[in-house]
């Protein structure tokens, strides 16, 4: 008996780690299961607030798309009847570019939105496949009751997405056609606009003398029926919620009227410019008022080109007007008359084009202006006594009056409008010119900031000039539209077969100011780093400076025939027949140009070096590409051929060093203490300031002449500039210093010794009392 209860115990000992093991093996597959279970759950969790993030934006684009769909169709719609106003036509352009721009960006959010989808699919499609492969053995009922429930929830993750995905596909389709729909409409207003305009301005004139001019499309009544719906329909849309536009109004003015305040402070500093300070901020709170109008007109209404958008350009160019006018006043010697008058020009001019008066009336308004704006600024200009016939714009407006004279009312209020924009640019250009050269001037003049000068006016020049002209040609963007912009663009004149793009020709003009610009900075920057050299070496800045300069224009070259279209590879035509030229009649010219290569290149001379061409001697002013200009010591300007200078034989003075060794010959009377007048000469050689101490002055005894015992002074003179000048003074101190010591200097003499002579031996017989 207790042998058997022995064995069961040993038995039990033996079993149970393996039925510990099994159960431990079934508690862990139980415990991967539940774990699984979990993670699913926080999956579809996210999944959850993924689908209703997703769905909400599906709601939002959806909802937007109808809303530019509609708008899409009144434009369609419209069409019609803005066919004969281009004003609302360009309305109708930026109406179908924002349509256009906001479809394509949905169409790219739909993108994202459905790469995403399509990730998170995959992705539950590689959790599902893990799972059914984990394991090919038979499941029992609690496992397969797991799976079961795994997949159930997999395929239901799965199928939202497919949903999801669908709804994706829908408003793809949809965002697609409507951005396809909308270009295609875009490209043909595009080629419309212009001749829109073209026929607005141009087409179906008549004399105002003629019958026909009266009788024809004059309808005041039928004009003000078109208009009417338009501008009170406008109105009611202004009237509603309008105060967030006075706060946004409001809120705008203030901001732009404490800019201007604190723009004026920091200008008007001196005392002398102080007084301007009250003018300034009046010009500015002009300036905020018409910058605010514009900006709540395109916050609320940015597809509208109205009398709104004229009255707030208008009142912002004038302020403008007037602030530069103040500054150039300040910080100038401009005194000439304001032209702000005319900003009145653009103000009727842009009314009575945006109203679409019949021309009948824009004709006698427009002549009307012109006449009062005549007269005021006439007197303006008799009060500084100047000519009214003086000045351009006085001729372009009689020119705008003889146009309209003709019948083409509306393309003189054009001509008047763009006489204004051009006088426009140029007050805003010069006076932040004035303004930018001023706080340039105030850097110091010493250091790097020599540098930083030149840099900021090279570039901020032709900025300035680029802004002010961009300023001024919005408005012209923002009225004419985009259209009537790529039309100009692309307009092409040529002659016999060669055409020139105007945007071309736009792009080449501002290349070249930018070149000049470059130009500037890179001469400051050589000859600021060139003050730093020996005086010696200083003739090197101006070559580089000329090599640069030619650098730069010659890639100015090579990219202006790039835009102008001209092909490089028909200049090898060029290049042989030159070469036949230059053998035979440009022999001369080629020689000249190869000779100013060496000359810059090799630096034998320099500008600034005193050269001597046989027995003229000469300071070098310039190395050009074909010919040195020299200064003669009696400031005459030579014009040498390179090709002399490096065929014949030159004595450059000042090569290596500016140093000069000058003797003085001075003779002294026989019987003089010859040691004395060597201590004297010495004395004064190393007292005198441009005398160098090294190599030390020498006092030769050069011979005994016929009259004179002959010294000579040898002394080095520090810059050859001040040779004659410090003989002079050699000279007066040796006269000086030689009459106070006794020491005659010689002139020329004779003794005379008479040996015989029939007058003397008769002189010697007579007796003397």
């Amino acid at each position: 008996m207790g042998r058997l209860f022995f064995a069961i115990c040993f038995m039990w000992v033996l079993a149970f780690p393996v039925l510990a093991f099994s159960q431990d093996e079934a508690m862990s597959a139980n415990a991967a299961d539940t774990g699984r279970l979990n993670v699913l759950a926080i999956l579809e969790d996210e999944e959850t607030s993924l689908r209703k993030a997703g769905d909400i934006k599906l709601d939002e684009i959806r909802d937007e798309l109808q809303f530019l769909n509609s708008g899409y169709r009144q434009i369609i719609l419209s069409l019609g009847i803005a066919s004969t106003t281009p004003m609302v036509l360009c309305e109708f352009y930026a109406h179908l570019s924002s349509i256009n721009e906001k479809s394509s960006d949905i169409f790219d959010a739909l993108k994202v939105l459905q790469k995403q989808v399509q990730t998170r699919f995959d992705g539950l499609e590689n959790a599902s496949g893990n799972f059914s492969s984990k394991d090919e053995a038979p499941l029992s009922s609690e496992d397969d009751w797991n799976y079961q429930k795994y997949t159930d929830r997999l395929n239901a993750l799965q199928s939202t997405l497919k949903q999801q995905s669908v709804r994706i596909k829908i408003e793809l389709d949809i965002a697609g056609r409507l951005e396809k729909k909308s270009l295609t409409l875009l490209t043909r207003m595009e080629k419309e606009i212009p001749s829109k305009w073209e026929n607005y301005f141009l087409v179906g004139k008549n004399l105002p003398l003629t019958s026909e001019f009266w009788t024809s499309d004059f309808s005041p009544s039928y004009w003000l029926s078109l208009r009417l719906p338009v501008w009170l329909g406008r109105l009611s849309a202004a009237s509603t919620d309008y105060s967030s536009k006075i706060l946004f109004f409001s809120s705008v003015f203030l901001l732009l009227s404490g800019l201007g305040v604190f723009i004026g402070k920091s200008i008007f500093l001196k005392n002398e410019h102080k007084s301007d300070l009250p003018k300034f901020i009046a010009a500015s709170v002009v300036v905020s008022i018409g910058a605010s109008i514009m900006l709540t007109k395109h916050h609320f209404y940015p597809h509208v080109t109205g009398m709104v958008a004229i009255l707030g350009v208008s009142i912002y160019s004038f302020g403008s007007m007037w602030a530069g006018d103040i500054i150039r006043r300040t910080f100038s010697d401009y005194d000439n008359p304001s032209r702000i008058p005319l900003t009145w020009l653009f103000a009727v001019g842009g009314l009575l084009l945006v109203t679409g008066l019949p021309e009948q009336l824009v004709i006698f308004v427009w002549v009307l202006l012109v006449v009062i704006i005549v007269a005021v600024m006439k007197r303006r200009l008799s009060a500084r006594s100047l000519r009214i016939k003086q000045t351009i714009w006085f001729w372009g407006l009689i020119a705008s009056v003889v146009m309209a004279l003709f019948g083409f009312g509306r393309l003189a209020v054009l001509a008047g409008m763009l006489i204004y924009t051009g006088y426009y640019i140029y007050t805003i250009g010069m006076a932040v010119t004035c303004l930018a050269g001023y706080g340039i001037s105030r850097l110091p003049d010493t250091g790097a900031y020599v540098f930083v000068r030149a840099l900021l006016m090279g570039i901020l020049s032709p900025l300035i000039w680029a802004a002010s002209a961009a300023l001024a040609g919005s408005w012209l963007y923002d009225f004419f539209g985009a259209g009537v912009f790529k039309a100009t663009g692309d307009l092409k004149f040529g002659w016999k077969g060669f055409s020139l793009q105007l945007f071309n020709v736009v792009m080449v003009v501002a290349l070249f100011f930018l070149t000049r610009a470059a130009i500037a900075v890179v001469k400051t920057y050589i000859n600021r780093e060139g003050k730093k050299w020996p005086r010696s070496k200083r003739g090197t800045i101006h070559s580089l400076e000329t090599i640069s300069a030619y650098t730069f224009w010659a890639l100015f070259a090579l990219f202006t025939m790039g835009f102008l279209g001209v092909n490089l590879t028909s200049f090898t035509v060029i290049a042989g027949g030159l070469s036949v030229g230059i053998g035979f009649g440009m022999q001369a010219i080629f020689n000249n140009f190869i000779s100013g290569l060496i000359l810059l290149f090799g630096r034998s001379i320099q500008q600034e070096d005193i050269i001597q061409v046989g027995q003229l001697w000469c300071t070098v002013k310039k190395i050009n590409i074909r010919t040195t200009v020299v200064e003669s010591f009696e400031n005459a300007s030579i014009i040498i051929p390179n090709s002399d200078l490096i065929a014949t034989q030159v004595t450059n003075w000042t090569k290596d060093d500016p140093t000069l060794r000058r003797d003085i010959l001075v003779g002294v009377a026989y019987g003089s203490d010859t040691k004395l007048v060597e201590k004297t000469l010495m004395k004064i050689a190393k007292d005198h300031p441009r005398v160098l101490p090294k190599p030390e002055p020498r006092v030769l005894f050069n011979d005994f002449g016929a009259s004179s015992l002959d010294f000579i002074l040898r002394v080095w003179i520090d810059d050859i500039d001040f040779t004659l000048k410090t003989m002079s003074d050699l000279r007066y101190e040796i006269d000086g210093a030689f009459r106070e010591l006794g020491i005659e200097i010689a002139f020329p003499q004779m003794d005379l010794h008479v040996r015989s002579a029939e007058g003397l031996k008769a002189l010697k017989d007579v007796p003397s009392n």
